[in-house]
């Protein structure tokens, strides 16, 4: 026999996973048709980005620090930034928290760390431009600022970022990168001109400056078909949410009117005679002890009616919980209605041959609905109580009688084999119904 494999206490994939969902992940437990919700959201994990950022930054100067050779500006930038990230960090998620269902101020807050975020790169580079091995890095940083900004996928904030964005990068790469100032020494602006077009600096500015332009358009261009995807997506769940609501209710309603007009088939006590006598019969025919549960579970289900009265439940939240609430509400109004059916089909028989209505092709209507042989243990067992007790179309039988009928009119809806176990152990079924 093979043992099955435990489960790890020590998890780390999973535990990664679930960190990284909880702090970092778009959908964490957030309605996508609430544009509010998802703004929020979006703005949670922005500011942790922005956070994990700000700590990189600050691993940088203290890097920056180390390696040159203690300056005293350095050292205190470094002493400086943690808590200053700290504060910052503060004050984005007081802002971001001050509503989460206010659109307006959600808006406020993902403007607010959109500009951080790519003016605290502007610092870092400011800081950073001069030293040999750290202006590239410090560059890439602006970049990966408008990576962070396009975590929003929305293209209004990109596109009204835009020209503010490529007007401040060309300041940089003039009066940081180059030193225009230096490069003028003097000269007016028509003299200047002609040699800074030929300067290899300017081929370079340029250069720069098409390669963010082509960047920022393959983001655009990304975040336009993210918001589109994520619309549509939007509007098929909104659709789908509106397909379950009709079909809760088409179901329910259903359900409501199978549940009053079938009242009499909801008897409890006979009902639970019905479980205990199927049981037996069950077990003198031979079937299996899984078998025998899931028939005594089907024989009184439809004693559960009250679960699903109420099919729609609290539908004011759609998250997997609900979904899950309503299939196994649904699968369980289809077991309850399917015995419904079968208990149905017993009061046909007994009515049919009591009124003596039954035919050839009633046999054979009546033989198409649910022939399994658990149905017929319960059918069975159903139909003996039936014929015993009062009904207001028929007065009790002895039990001498019923048998009579099982052994001819009735033998034809059953399998032989199980008829003749009725028959056999008919003494002891009598004295169940009895001592009940």
């Amino acid at each position: 026999m093979v043992k099955e494999k435990k489960p790890s206490i020590f998890n780390f994939k999973a535990l990664g996973k679930g960190i990284f969902a909880r702090f970092f992940g778009f959908e964490q437990g957030v309605d996508i048709t609430n544009d509010v919700a998802v703004l929020y959201r979006r703005n949670v994990v922005i500011k942790n980005i922005i956070f994990v950022s700000n700590l990189m930054y600050s691993i940088i100067l203290l890097i920056l620090s180390l390696s040159t050779e203690g300056s005293v500006t350095d050292w205190v930038v470094s002493v400086i930034a943690l808590p200053l990230t700290y504060v910052i960090n503060k004050l984005l998620k007081k802002l971001i928290n001050m509503d989460p269902n206010d659109k307006t101020k959600q808006s406020v807050a993902m403007y607010v760390a959109a500009f951080y975020i790519f003016f605290s790169s502007v610092l870092i580079y400011a800081r950073l431009y001069q030293k040999e091995y750290f202006e590239t890095g410090a560059y890439i940083l602006m970049y990966y600022a408008v990576v962070v900004i396009s975590l929003y996928q929305e293209k209004k904030l990109l596109a009204s970022s835009f020209q503010g964005l490529l007007a401040l990068l060309t300041v940089i790469h003039l009066i940081w990168t180059y030193n225009f100032q230096g490069l003028v020494n003097g000269q007016t602006l028509f003299e200047f001109l002609p040699q800074f077009l030929r300067l290899p600096e300017f081929s370079d500015i340029l250069l720069r400056t098409l390669l963010f332009i082509l960047f920022y358009f393959v983001v655009y261009a990304i975040v336009s078909m993210g918001q589109y995807m994520q619309e549509e997506r939007k509007k098929e769940l909104i659709k789908r949410r509106q397909v379950q609501n009709d079909f809760s209710h088409i179901v329910g309603d259903l359900f409501s009117v199978v549940f009053s007009s079938s009242y009499t088939l909801m008897d409890k006590r006979h009902a639970n005679q019905v479980q205990l006598m199927s049981e037996k019969l069950g077990n003198y025919y031979g079937l299996s002890q899984v078998k025998l549960e899931e028939m005594r579970r089907y024989s009184i289900i439809h004693l559960q009616y009250q679960e699903i009265k109420n099919l729609l439940g609290d539908m004011s939240t759609y998250d997997e919980k609900t979904y899950d609430m309503l299939k196994e509400k649904t699968e369980l109004g289809s077991m309850i209605a399917k015995r419904m059916q079968l208990a149905q089909k017993c009061e046909d028989i007994a009515r049919a041959h009591i009124e003596d209505t039954a035919n050839e092709n009633f046999l054979k209507e009546m033989l198409v609905i649910q022939p399994e042989i658990e149905a017929q243990v319960i059918l069975l067992s159903d139909l003996y109580i039936t014929m015993r007790g009062p009904k207001p179309y028929k007065r009790p039988m002895a039990h001498t009688i019923v048998m009579k009928l099982f052994q001819t009119e009735l033998a034809n809806y059953f399998d032989y084999d199980l008829k003749e176990r009725f028959l056999k152990f008919h003494d002891e079924f009598a004295e169940m119904y009895n001592n009940f």
